[in-house]
């Protein structure tokens, strides 16, 4: 404890941060449980890295030893792994280049409508997918895209041609990829630019009427403005995440349309688990980690030279 000028005793930090305890407790349970998660399933198995510099999996466990960097030099000569890193970066650049830009069009769109309900309405149909997991969304344009018995089907009869199987044709497969991604996640994203707009001081529009700025012009310098630091920060944890393709395409894809789809952490699936070559898997997992935060760094870096706040 200390004395404060009246001569009464001041709270220790520890009496503030206990009592700030007892008053958010339910928080801070919540928040417990989000840790314990990413405790077990996110850094746990980091312990087992050191797995990418072994033989494990390719000798009996008696013989596993110490083989320093030859998994990591063996990847770039097999053309599976340097075939799913092309697929990797490619599919992800398809999703940030057309699928980034969405969710900022339709917040704007929707900031411009006047109609209440319907504006509402319109939020709920785009954001419900985000809620689907991968097996569900798969099973809806499987249904969808299916080549007898269903829309496409359809489509195709009344055009007088035969449908096409979408799923195994490999032309198609990298746009079907990036179509679900954007119509599962972009109402999501959507929600997050809306809810930034609406932290804008709409003073500053009011200030722009009077100026004689139009709607457009308004958007620009305040509307988009405004939301520039939120799409910076959005920009580098997508970019963080530009490795991360796993559930969408392991759900979505076969044996068939493998050659334009197989990305690193299927290509790591198969070798690590179906083929039992742990050693070499994890080295393609550490790779796609290493990777992954060095771009995140560099767009982070990048981010301070325009002065924008970054993530860190």
């Amino acid at each position: 404890m200390t004395v404060s000028p009246a001569g009464l005793e001041a709270p220790s930090r520890k009496s503030k941060l206990l009592d700030q305890f007892k008053m958010r407790k339910g928080l801070f349970v919540m928040l417990l449980i989000g840790m314990t998660w990413y405790l077990i399933f996110q850094f746990y198995p980091m312990v087992k890295v050191y797995w990418a510099f072994t033989n494990i999996g390719q000798v009996p466990p008696s013989k596993v030893s110490f083989i320093g960097f030859a998994n990591f030099i063996k990847l770039f000569k097999v053309a599976q792994f340097r075939r799913s890193l092309w697929n990797t970066f490619y599919i992800s650049f398809l999703k940030i280049l057309i699928g980034f830009p969405i969710p900022i069009i339709f917040s704007l769109l929707l900031n411009e409508m006047r109609i209440s309900f319907l504006k509402r309405g319109i939020q709920t149909v785009i954001y419900v997918p985000h809620f689907l997991s991968w097996v569900v969304v798969g099973a809806i344009w499987y249904i969808m895209l299916a080549p007898i018995n269903s829309p496409n089907a359809q489509v195709a009869a009344l055009l007088g041609k035969r449908p096409v199987f979408w799923w195994a044709a490999d032309r198609y497969i990298r746009g079907l990829l990036v179509a679900t991604d954007i119509w599962r996640n972009a109402g999501y994203g959507t929600i997050i630019y809306l809810a930034s707009i609406m932290s804008i001081d709409p003073t500053l529009y009011e200030a722009a009427i009077m100026d004689g700025a139009n709607r457009w012009q308004q958007t620009w310098h305040i509307t988009l403005a405004g939301l520039k630091s939120v799409i910076v920060i959005l920009f580098i944890l997508r970019v963080g995440k530009i490795l991360n393709l796993f559930k969408q395409v392991f759900v979505l894809t076969t044996p068939i349309v493998r050659g334009p789809s197989d990305v690193l952490m299927t290509y790591a699936y198969r070798t690590g688990i179906q083929q039992m070559q742990i050693g070499y898997a994890m080295a393609v997992s550490l790779f796609k980690a290493v990777v992954g935060l060095s771009l995140v760094l560099i767009t982070n870096w990048l981010a301070k030279k325009i002065k924008e706040e970054g993530v860190f």
